[in-house]
């Protein structure tokens, strides 16, 4: 196996002992890249993260991004501009899921080996 490939297994790994769901954390992989995209200055809305993501369906989508903003992981704005469109931010409990996952790996990768 191609040591980029062994390199990625290992390091989602500890992501099977975690309780959140890996589409939720596919979301936020997701929206980190385009938050942190120099080139892109946008914000970034509901529609952008339901066209982004192939593997799940939009409705699926949709649902994992109900789910963050219930938890209040993710938070949801009107657009100033467009009523309709939803521009998704940062919720008071973002910090803590990224260290809640954090701390799952790091801890799960010390005991794995």
């Amino acid at each position: 196996m191609k040591s980029k490939i062994r390199n990625f297994f290992n390091a989602i790994a500890p992501l099977t002992q975690y309780e959140s769901d890996i589409g939720e954390m596919l979301i936020i992989s997701y929206l980190e890249s385009l938050w942190s995209c120099e080139r892109c200055h946008k914000e970034v809305n509901v529609n952008d993260v339901a066209k982004g993501i192939k593997h799940y369906s939009s409705a699926s989508i949709h649902r994992k991004l109900k789910q963050l903003k219930k938890k209040k992981i993710l938070l949801f704005v009107l657009s100033p501009t467009d009523e309709r469109v939803k521009i998704i931010k940062k919720g008071l409990h973002y910090n803590d899921y990224l260290m809640e996952i954090e701390s799952s790996i790091t801890n799960n990768h010390a005991h794995s080996h």
